[in-house]
């Protein structure tokens, strides 16, 4: 890339960051970068160790207004195929496991926001449902606004988020070896978007060792 296209984009990006400041009431739509978006989740093993796995997020966007936050929305979805436990062979046997048959029967683990309130500059409650395994739920998840500004390798405008929650999945119909594996999962998620394409996109989403 040129030095000219570079400043150009670096130039266009900070005006899109500017431009979100400056109007209060017009949501900007950020493209959610796929590879590095993560919802990671943790449960208890027999007390002994918590489990700890992750969820991909599909190619997608949202819409975020600085300003006035209740004037954002997303909607996003996680493949169950991309469920990664770390290791090869385990992703292989819980997928070939009748007991998670429920799990793997909905292709798609899926969030849509309702509401979402700032509390302070950085930090909001973010209301919305969560469907899992066919099952909806209400859902309220502890949300903090990390950064808005120009990513300095592609040169978009860009935005980050990190977010908590806790759900329990007897909610939702999984109470697979439930005398083994803890029922409350500690919900950790990590969104990264930008005003660009998401030249990740097409790349593959399922997990270590499972075939697509």
């Amino acid at each position: 890339m040129s030095a000219f296209k570079t400043a150009r984009r670096a130039a266009l990006a900070a005006a899109l960051v500017l431009s979100a400041a400056a109007a209060p009431c017009a949501p900007v739509t950020y493209t959610i970068v796929s590879k590095l978006s993560r919802v990671s989740f943790s449960l208890e093993h027999q007390g002994f160790i918590q489990l700890f796995g992750t969820l991909r997020m599909a190619p997608g966007s949202f819409s975020f207004d600085d300003e006035d936050w209740k004037n954002s929305a997303i909607a996003v979805s996680m493949p169950t195929r991309s469920l990664d436990m770390g290791d090869a062979t385990w992703n292989q046997q819980i997928r070939g496991d009748d007991a998670w048959a429920k799990l793997f029967k909905s292709p798609t683990v899926g969030f849509r926001s309702t509401r979402l309130e700032r509390i302070d500059a950085t930090h909001g409650t973010l209301a919305g449902e969560l469907t899992l395994a066919g099952v909806t739920k209400p859902v309220l998840l502890q949300l903090r606004f990390n950064k808005l500004g120009v990513n300095q390798i592609t040169k978009f405008a860009s935005v980050g988020f990190s977010a908590t929650t806790s759900i329990k999945r007897s909610d939702y119909g999984l109470n697979a070896y439930s005398d083994l594996v803890g029922d409350e999962l500690a919900v950790q998620i990590q969104i990264e978007a930008a005003a660009g394409a998401d030249g990740d996109a097409r790349n593959k989403n399922a997990a270590n060792g499972v075939k697509r």
